[in-house]
């Protein structure tokens, strides 16, 4: 318990009754319950939206797709999105 650091928070109603719930459920204290709740968070929140190499290998693919997809075309696509609402 050393590396722990004591907070108060505020939760709603229905959270109060879901904690002591689910804490008797488990046979966890309510504490544990928010500590998992944050450390799940933390793991989630942080991985997809700080990797920017999975953004760039992503865009990669795409870029690899649409050249794929122009080279099958013979001379290239000739038209554009709008002119076939011009017909």
């Amino acid at each position: 318990m050393a590396d722990m650091v004591r907070k108060q928070l505020y939760v709603r109603r229905r959270h109060d009754d879901f904690l002591k719930r689910y804490s008797a459920e488990l046979g966890v204290t309510e504490a544990e319950i928010v500590r998992d709740a944050l450390d799940s968070y933390a793991a989630y929140s942080g991985s997809a939206r700080h990797d920017s190499s999975a953004w760039a290998a992503e865009e990669a693919f795409i870029d690899e797709l649409v050249s794929a997809a122009e080279s099958r075309v013979a001379g290239g696509r000739t038209w554009q999105r709008d002119d076939l609402h011009e017909r």
